[in-house]
């Protein structure tokens, strides 16, 4: 599906095009041809649902026996069709394989109620693996800031904490507010700057720009890649009807979920550039959220957020949404403390025990 934001200016086309990762024409073949043969299996599946409901509805007219020669003829049909989708994906190399569910994918086969018509994804620690990037990131450019605050004020030097300080601090909302908040937390003041400050600039707007620099090096070195489970969950969310958008303040979100091959699964997606250009607050506020819904064209309380930050819990509280936390050990008691009425380890783990199985497995004959 069209991966869609409000505004794709000229700046916006500029970034994508410089996104921080080089695939060869085998590799954009390849990815496109997945993307076609999930949009594809996506298709069957509606299909051949929309006739499983049809002789559901005529259960109380038909016969019985020709009934039930037709649900054999349509389970034949499913396998069938999921066995040529595999041949055509191993014939190119495409992994994961598509799949086909045997039965309808309903809402409650991924862990959410009957009512759910959208669902909101972290990208960091909910969808990729993304988090361990921006820590470092900001890891790389708070030490050397602190470093030369130390040796001008004889400031005893604490360094960057990735986890402690990053999961209080920084998660969840956008550089600016980030950089503020830590800063505050060790008594020191930053001007703010102009967006347009140069890199070596100590204000606010400086050390955002080092740090966007140092997450397109960890992305260069390193890429990112979708959590256990994630396309599974995002192409059964799909299948069941859910609309799905990605909320992330970081100015790299669409090049992460192409490097995590997510794109494709995804209807809309909130991103710094965005959220900057009309003025979005970021969490704890839930501005950024109810700006996702309307784009999705559903009211809050029909809407899922999964999020493995505090701030996201409470940003997700205040706009009236569903609250998933996702995250285990002090994480998940993070969560917790600050409200999350629910908290999973992953979203595999709310798929239906039968759909998470089948997740990267191959269809065999």
């Amino acid at each position: 599906m069209a991966l869609t934001r409000s505004r794709r200016s000229g700046r916006t086309r500029r970034r994508e095009a410089a996104a921080p990762h080089h695939r060869s024409p085998a590799a954009v073949d390849t990815r496109a041809s997945r993307a076609t043969l999930d949009k594809l299996a996506s298709q069957w599946q509606r299909a051949l649902d929309s006739d499983e409901r049809a002789l559901h509805a005529a259960s109380g007219t038909l016969p019985p026996a020709y009934l039930s020669q037709r649900r054999r003829e349509l389970a034949q049909e499913r396998h069938e069709t999921a066995l040529l989708l595999a041949d055509v994906a191993r014939a190119r190399g495409i992994r994961p394989l598509p799949w086909l569910s045997p039965v309808p994918v309903s809402k409650e086969m991924l862990g959410l109620t009957a009512s759910t018509q959208a669902c909101l994804f972290d990208l960091d620690g909910v969808l990729t693996d993304s988090a361990l990037l921006h820590a470092s990131a900001w890891a790389q450019v708070l030490d050397e800031f602190l470093l030369r605050m130390s040796a001008s004020t004889g400031w005893h030097f604490i360094p960057f904490d990735r986890n402690a300080d990053y999961r209080t601090f920084i998660e969840g909302r956008s550089r600016l507010d980030g950089i503020h908040a830590f800063l505050d937390s060790r008594g020191i003041r930053l001007r703010e700057g102009r967006l347009d400050d140069p890199t070596d600039a100590d204000t606010a707007s400086g050390l955002a720009r080092r740090k966007g620099e140092a997450l397109v090096r960890g992305l260069h070195r390193h890429g990112v890649t979708a959590l256990p489970g994630v396309h599974r969950y995002l192409d059964a969310a799909g299948r069941a009807g859910l609309t799905r958008a990605v909320v992330s303040a970081s100015a790299s979100t669409l090049s992460m979920l192409e490097l995590a091959a997510l794109d494709p699964l995804i209807e809309v997606y909130m991103d710094a550039e965005l959220i900057r250009s009309e003025n979005i607050r970021t969490p704890p506020s839930p501005e950024v959220l109810l700006a996702a819904c309307r784009r999705l064209d559903v009211c809050p309380e029909d809407a899922v957020t999964f999020t493995h930050s505090t701030a996201g819990v409470a940003a997700g509280l205040a706009a009236g949404m569903t609250v998933v936390g996702v995250g285990d050990g002090a994480d998940a008691e993070l969560l917790r403390g600050f409200g999350a009425p629910r908290i999973v380890p992953s979203l595999k783990v709310l798929l239906a025990p039968w759909l998470a199985a089948g997740d990267e497995t191959a269809i065999r004959r």
